[in-house]
């Protein structure tokens, strides 16, 4: 075996056991795991909920269903994100972790994208927990049937809500890797999560009607809040521009990816701008995670 292919073996090694080593401190974690079970009730509490509402109206599906928690994702899902990542870098600096890897022949890169495999195992792992329960709640408590294409479509859903939340995670390590305490890095992503999927909205459509002097929606503020991850996520998953609070709305065409009455191919022709954004997004912060992870210095 050439010195190249050895020495390529040894980092790959390094990197699953790195990232091995961070899942299961992650989902062993009591503060994690009491995070995920009170998400869960919150998004269990909002299913039955959901369900209530629409069998008043006579229309239930599992697809009108799950529409009915969106909203609550999008607004509780990052926060997941922002668990498994706010203090990924710090608590390995403070504990002397780095000054002990540094030491064997594990390189800086290999430390990185281990760690960042672990946050992805892990939060995909919940991401899809936490979809299949509302799913299942949803199936045992009105007895309804789940087609394959409806299958298909909440497959579809995991993929993009994972995506959605990998966002917040990767701003998470970022900015563990700059901040000198974990209290720190968590005040900083809970105000960036309160800023993005809470009150960008209104935020958004008061500075821009307060300078247009307009009384509807001025151009301007759907500019801004393309920006927002939340507002593609809106798009693909409810097709309604904005779920933050008191934020922007009008009538969709399409009802995101739980509306039967089009295709999913009439869905990726009227939302493939937003996938992309959801796609490049989490790549864009991925590297600047590992280049700043490279340039800071880790030891204490």
């Amino acid at each position: 075996m050439s010195r190249h292919n050895q020495s390529k073996k040894i980092n790959l090694k390094n990197i699953f056991q790195i990232a091995h080593k961070e899942f299961a401190d992650l989902v062993s974690s009591p503060l994690f795991l009491m995070f995920i079970v009170t998400y869960t009730l919150i998004i269990l509490a909002f299913s039955f909920r959901s369900v209530y509402l629409i069998e008043t109206r006579g229309n239930l599906t599992i697809m009108s269903g799950l529409m009915g928690i969106i909203q609550q994702i999008g607004w509780f899902v990052p926060l997941i994100g922002i668990t498994l990542g706010f203090d990924a870098i710090i608590k390995e600096r403070k504990s002397g972790s780095f000054n002990v890897l540094l030491t064997h022949p594990v390189f800086r890169d290999n430390i990185i994208v281990g760690k960042i495999i672990g946050i992805i195992g892990a939060l995909l792992t919940v991401i899809f927990f936490s979809t299949i329960v509302p799913v299942g709640t949803i199936l045992v408590y009105t007895g309804t049937n789940i087609s394959y294409l409806e299958i298909l479509r909440i497959l579809i859903f995991i993929v993009l809500t994972f995506l959605y939340a990998l966002i917040f995670a990767e701003i998470a390590i970022f900015i563990s890797v700059h901040a000198k305490e974990s209290e720190d890095s968590l005040v900083y992503n809970i105000l960036i999560w309160l800023l993005i999927c809470i009150v960008s909205g209104s935020i958004i459509l008061s500075i821009t009607s307060a300078s247009t002097g307009q009384t509807d929606i001025p151009d301007s503020a759907y500019k801004l809040i393309s920006f927002t991850p939340l507002h593609h996520y809106s798009e693909v998953s409810l097709g309604e521009i904005d779920l933050s609070w008191g934020g922007i709305n009008i009538e969709p065409n399409i009802r995101g990816i739980f509306d039967t009455g089009f295709l999913l191919g009439q869905w990726f022709n009227e939302f493939w701008l937003n996938i992309l954004y959801l796609l490049l997004t989490p790549i864009v912060l991925l590297v600047l995670c590992f280049i700043s992870f490279l340039r800071k210095d880790m030891t204490l």
